[in-house]
């Protein structure tokens, strides 16, 4: 499953196996729950619809992207942030 998580200044989304993984994972590798203030699951169309832009981005790889999808970002359920608004 896919989660955005909004805070008062940045926008992350993880994927995780669900809500409650998705809090105990993140409380346990950040441990700040408290300064989330809202947590929405993503559906895989809407996923498919939210880019990421590469921040490390090479024009000179042939094999390299300048952007992907939410959706092509997200594998497996296994909690990890996949996208931040703090690494543009």
């Amino acid at each position: 499953m896919i989660f955005k998580l909004t805070f008062e200044d940045k926008t992350e989304w993880c994927q995780a196996k669900n809500q409650l993984d998705l809090l105990q994972s993140y409380e346990k590798e950040y441990g700040e729950l408290q300064s989330i203030q809202e947590v929405t699951e993503i559906s895989s169309e809407e996923a498919k619809t939210i880019m990421l832009k590469n921040s490390d981005y090479d024009k000179n790889d042939p094999n390299d992207t300048p952007e992907w999808s939410l959706y092509d970002a997200s594998v497996g359920e296994d909690f990890c942030v996949i996208g931040s608004t703090e690494w543009v």
